[in-house]
């Protein structure tokens, strides 16, 4: 029993106690025991007092440990329990008949009442009732020492009293003992609500009300287990919503966390009773529905694209997030919890990669497949032993032709002698948390191929690689950076660092804005890579010091096909003049490309058409001739 539970049963019956051994001393002394009466009181006082210190923690017991104490408060009981049936003795001594019945009452109500009260804690009921029946044992042989003799009125009151005393103290510790186990029994149901109430927390998303990912997947097992019990198929969505950051960053969370509820309900309304929802994280959500054959799983994709694409009203606002969905369902190698989740979290990455958002059905041969464990542990030792490399790229000055910088691109030289691209990769790098050892492995092939660049004589002029935001917004990160930088100070000037124009929405601006000062400070030069493809405004370019735009290949591809496409970049090109720095274009693949870009003004571009990505020491020969490509005719 916990000890604050003992305390009180201790000092529960002071009062009780009190007035029955006070009476009990006043018969002794009436009986003439006037030294044992008043030596009964006296220990009933200190016992009392040093009990209630004990059990109260007040000097000089504050310091005592808890077991000391029980162990002390035992003590005192067990003295106490010899003491109250003491005066038994003298009772039994007595030759009044009233007197000896008087003292029978005495034991026999010690023992109820220490039973009644101690029940609960074993060890004190033993330490109490063992003495109490030693005693009463001696009692019951006292009975015949003297001759019985008729009993006078007085002492047939005191019997009485006894009676009357006898019968209350059992009500009253049986009441007490009702009481202390209606007590256990309501704190246990209270534990047990509780700890209902904390597995059903488990199990549910605070925010939402949906299902979390533990308790997802334990539903979704259920329904591929009746499934095999019966028709149809099960689907899985993966929902992921797009242009959420900006919501949270422009207007607050609580607007992203209204927008968050309302998916929620907006989901588990359309799905209803026929599926379950739940929400892995973040602004990520997962549904599983059992489906007939022939049921086309993509259209009910399309009709939850469209639900989460509504307007969600916020105080004054109309808020507005798109969703990217992800499609798998069951079939030959995809039975399992994880096979399906993992199908439709690869689907819903190529829906988010695709030009129009919509909803991708995963579909075995249109899929590479994932890493099995011993690729993964390839891919860890790849990194460490530096077969996963840079790659060069080459920058070309449009005008004359030279080779002006690189790009560093990522490239796996597996043990089985194939080359593998980021797109093979990148996935298994974040789901394995690689992405720090991954990028200081990188940028520390980058330097030191810059530096043995610049030992050959050669000026390897600008050479950038991607900075992932990880990198950026990590104190860690940072500093892992600095050390590389500062092992080569030299190669400093002839890199770029490649970052996303997303960083200025991250929830880590700030941190991010630092480390890419810092890097200026440095003297590495900041490139805007992808622009145009973000969520970044152009209040978003006066917030961050950067000397070069790279303009994405999207919007290259479309020269002198789209008339927008010719908008955009020419703009990309006036805003890269007007702010000061270089702009690059991006995945230049033909020939007429080549010529819009150099007739809108542009200078400098990378892509198929000039070069692919190529390993150092080709990279090194191409520079070492330079000029091989001609320049553009303007």
């Amino acid at each position: 029993m916990h000890y604050a539970a003992i305390t009180h049963l201790a000092t529960r019956d002071y009062p009780l106690q009190s007035v029955t051994v006070l009476f009990l001393c006043a018969v002794c002394h009436y009986l003439g025991h006037t030294t044992l009466a008043v030596f009964t009181a006296v220990w009933l006082v200190i016992s009392k007092v040093c009990a209630y210190f004990v059990c109260k923690r007040q000097s000089p017991f504050d310091q005592l440990p808890k077991d000391w104490a029980l162990l002390a408060l035992m003590a005192l009981f067990f003295v106490n329990a010899i003491l109250y049936v003491v005066p038994a003795l003298v009772l039994a001594s007595d030759p009044s008949i009233a007197m000896k019945l008087s003292a029978v009452l005495w034991v026999i109500g010690a023992q109820v009442y220490v039973t009644n009260t101690w029940s609960g804690v074993p060890t004190f009921v033993y330490t109490m009732l063992l003495p109490i029946m030693l005693l009463m044992v001696i009692v019951f042989l006292r009975l015949g020492s003297t001759v019985p003799v008729a009993s006078t009125l007085s002492h047939w009151i005191v019997t009485f009293a006894f009676v009357g005393l006898f019968i209350y103290t059992s009500i009253d510790t049986l009441r007490g003992h009702l009481a202390t186990e209606a007590a256990l029994k309501n704190a246990e149901r209270t534990a047990t609500s509780r700890l209902l109430q904390l597995e059903e927390a488990q199990r549910i998303d605070g925010l939402t009300g949906l299902l979390n990912r533990p308790a997802f997947d334990v539903a979704l097992q259920i329904m591929l287990e009746d499934r095999a019990h019966g028709n149809g198929e099960v689907a899985v969505f993966l929902v992921d919503l797009d242009s959420f950051k900006p919501i949270n960053d422009t207007y607050s969370h609580e607007a992203g966390d209204r927008v968050l509820m309302e998916t929620a309900t907006r989901l588990q309304k359309h799905i209803g009773d026929l599926g379950i929802v739940g929400r892995l994280g973040g602004d990520e959500f997962i549904l599983a529905i059992q489906i007939d054959n022939g049921v086309d799983a993509l259209g009910i994709a399309e009709t939850l694209y469209q639900n989460i694409a509504l307007p969600v009203l916020w105080t004054q606002h109309m808020l507005k997030v798109t969703a990217s969905i992800g499609v798998s369902t069951t079939g030959a190698n995809l039975r399992t919890v994880p096979a399906l989740c993992s199908a439709a979290d690869q689907a819903m990455f190529a829906a988010k990669s695709s030009p129009n958002r919509a909803p991708v059905l995963y579909e075995e041969q249109l899929f590479t497949p994932r890493l099995s464990s011993d690729e993964k542990q390839a891919l860890v030792d790849s990194i460490a032993n530096e077969t996963v490399k840079p790659y060069y790229q080459p920058k070309i000055h449009l005008p004359t032709g030279d080779i002006i910088g690189f790009e560093a691109l990522a490239r796996w030289e597996h043990p089985n002698n194939t080359l593998r691209l980021p797109c093979d990769f990148l996935r298994q790098i974040n789901d394995l948390g690689l992405q720090g050892d991954f990028m200081i492995s990188i940028a520390s092939q980058v330097f030191r191929d810059v530096e043995a660049m610049l030992e050959h004589g050669l000026d390897p002029g600008q050479v950038s690689l991607n900075i992932p935001e990880v990198a950026l917004a990590t104190y860690s990160g940072r500093q892992d950076l600095h050390r590389i930088v500062a092992a080569r100070p030299a190669c400093a000037k002839h890199v770029t660092f490649e970052i996303t124009e997303d960083v200025f929405i991250a929830r880590a601006a700030d941190m991010i804005q630092a480390s890419i000062a810092s890097f200026r400070d440095l003297g590495l030069r900041i490139s805007l890579d992808d622009f145009g493809t973000g969520f970044a405004s152009f209040d978003h370019l006066r917030q961050l010091d950067f000397d070069e735009l790279k303009i994405d290949t999207s919007f290259v591809s479309d020269l002198g096909q789209d008339n927008t496409a010719d908008v955009l970049v020419r703009g990309f090109l006036d805003i890269a003049s007007g702010l000061g720095v270089s702009a690059i274009a991006e995945g230049v693949e033909t020939e007429a490309q080549r010529q819009h870009l150099a007739n809108m003004g542009c200078l400098i571009a990378q892509g198929y058409l000039f070069s692919a990505a190529l390993p150092f020491d080709e990279a090194t020969a191409l520079l070492t001739t330079n000029r091989l490509i001609k320049p553009a005719v303007t």
